[in-house]
């Protein structure tokens, strides 16, 4: 819309006649009248636009804040009735006094399978194929919103699912290898319509399977996990090696895991990845939600640290590390 308006004053200027020279005011007071008149409708108007402003001032949103909680007894099983009395809310070291609690168990699923085609995973995916169809249709209900995806030096294909069976036959095609962007990757699937905010009440996740390298991205882990959180995204990721050998990769993995609330796991053999699914699935079913309203700094953007601590003895509570008070 702006390039009318400039070629309006580039163009030809609108002509003005020869200004009237000013009456002076009539003995009658009818100039008076009408000067008046004028001072009044400039005074209601000013009067209108400071109500305008002073109404949108008093309309203005308060945040909320909301993480996904993950709560697990000292065997490790979840938790099924947690109350807002089990835990204590601490934002950048101060204890938030008013919060709400609710189960996430009835909420839709929206989940990006995101799997690594590159030469270093070619290995596994057949592994990862057949594990991923049993366990989906586990999980899996008629309202969630399911999305496949495959990558290497970008994304290769892009699939949703309404189907768990199709699962398999979605994978089945092999990429085309090479190299592989990592972070590229999961920045871009963060953004897609998918985690859209849209003000259904859902339970957003992202199930990574790769071996954590990266060596061709524009984005750093950095920006990946920062708009992680932004989405409200738990990333949880999946390797494929001999849990006693520790890899470079694996620290990567760990920290998408830990700072968006979801959880890395390194699985030997085709029985370790079930087994590593079925805990999954169990969490994104048994989770909880927190509420609470964040005091708006506008113009503001900065990341606010947030601790979730049982006071239930031997439990154990997990989220992503905070927020960011603006987008």
């Amino acid at each position: 819309m702006g390039s009318p308006e400039r070629g309006h004053f580039a163009g030809a200027l609108p002509r003005f006649g020869r200004a009237r020279k000013a009456e002076p005011l009539r003995a009658d007071g009818e100039g008076v009248r009408h000067t008046t008149g004028v001072l009044l409708l400039l005074a209601i108007s000013n009067l209108a636009a400071w109500c305008a402003s002073s109404e949108t001032v008093i309309q203005k949103r308060i945040s909320e804040v909301r993480l996904t909680l993950v709560a697990t007894d000292q065997n490790g099983r979840p938790v099924e009735e947690l109350s807002p009395a089990d835990i204590t809310v601490l934002e950048d070291g101060r204890p938030v006094p008013r919060f709400e609690l609710r189960t996430a168990a009835d909420l839709r699923l929206r989940v990006a399978i995101v799997v690594d085609h590159s030469d270093s995973t070619r290995r596994s995916w057949s592994t990862v194929r057949s594990a991923l169809s049993r366990s989906l249709q586990d999980v899996m209900r008629p309202d969630d919103e399911v999305m496949v995806l495959a990558f290497d030096g970008r994304i290769e294909m892009e699939h949703w699912v309404k189907d768990p069976g199709d699962l398999e036959t979605v994978l089945s095609a092999s990429g085309s290898g090479g190299l592989t962007a990592l972070y590229d990757t999961i920045y871009q699937t963060c953004g897609r319509p998918l985690f859209a905010t849209d003000g259904e009440p859902h339970r957003s996740a992202m199930i990574l399977f790769s071996d954590g390298e990266d060596d061709l991205s524009v984005h750093g882990l950095a920006d990946t996990i920062a708009r992680a959180e932004r989405s409200g995204i738990a990333v949880y990721t999946v390797t494929t090696h001999n849990p006693k050998k520790k890899t470079t990769g694996d620290a990567v993995l760990r920290s998408l895991a830990a700072a968006t609330g979801g959880k890395d796991f390194v699985v030997k053999d085709a029985e370790q990845l079930g087994k590593a699914l079925n805990e999954i699935n169990g969490e994104l079913r048994g989770s909880y939600l927190l509420y609470y309203r964040a005091s708006e700094q506008p113009g503001v953007r900065a990341f606010r640290r947030v601790r979730v601590i049982p006071t239930q003895s031997g439990a154990h509570v997990r989220s992503r590390e905070g927020y960011y008070t603006a987008p």
